[in-house]
């Protein structure tokens, strides 16, 4: 069983069919085999790692394809220790264009603790934790990420990024050929948010094309 994990890209945002046209149907299809995709709409990476986590400690996965999302976003546990708060920067904004209180949590975070640096730092920890689980594990697995040309510049590379930098992270952006999505086949015109389905289709081929590495999937 492959397991998919990420967030509103690889849950299939935009799509008419998004469990049919998604790449983690696409990529389960070709190969034959039967998948699980736990990924959700504004998902944060912190929420990809304890999800993936989570799946992998109560059932069985021969192999895992992460996505993870934007560095910005965040995971934490409620104060009533019920439920986890997403914090997006996206809440925030949206929340100006509508003329509605913005989600509290969120604004407080982006207005007075969120840096670029902490970003950056924060994803290296989510990347470095997870390699380590599935290697524990004997779990294969691919990484994508929708961090564009610049998002994880930084003069000083951090301990974080030493340890986990050692296996590069393929970029959705770049695979597409850039970071612009009006012009290419692979976005609806006006370009929307989310990859359209001969998106996805790039997505699933360049996950296949890179499978050979794991000779336990195919």
């Amino acid at each position: 069983m492959i397991l998919f994990d990420g967030c509103s890209w690889t849950w299939g945002d935009e799509l008419e069919n998004n469990e049919k046209d998604r790449f983690s149907t696409l990529v389960s299809d070709h190969l034959g085999k039967n998948h699980v995709n736990i990924s959700e709409r504004g998902k944060s990476n912190d929420g990809i790692l304890r999800s993936t986590m989570e799946y992998c400690e109560n059932n069985k996965v021969d192999f895992a394809v992460i996505q993870f999302t934007k560095i910005s976003r965040r995971e934490i546990l409620d104060s009533t220790g019920d439920f986890y708060n997403s914090l997006c920067i996206g809440k925030v904004r949206n929340a100006c264009k509508k003329k509605y209180s913005p989600h509290r949590a969120s604004l407080y975070y982006f207005k007075y603790l969120n840096t670029s640096a902490d970003d950056i730092a924060n994803f290296y920890k989510n990347k470095y934790l997870l390699e380590n689980f599935f290697k524990g594990k004997d779990i294969p697995y691919y990484f994508v990420c929708l961090n564009k040309k610049n998002d994880l510049l930084i003069r000083k590379p951090s301990s974080w990024q030493k340890m986990s930098d050692t296996e590069p992270v393929t970029s959705l952006y770049t695979l597409f050929g850039g970071d612009k999505k009006d012009g290419t086949p692979y976005f609806d015109y006006p370009p929307s948010g989310h990859p359209n389905i001969k998106g996805h289709q790039k997505i699933a081929d360049h996950i296949l094309q890179n499978l050979h590495i794991r000779e336990t999937v195919l």
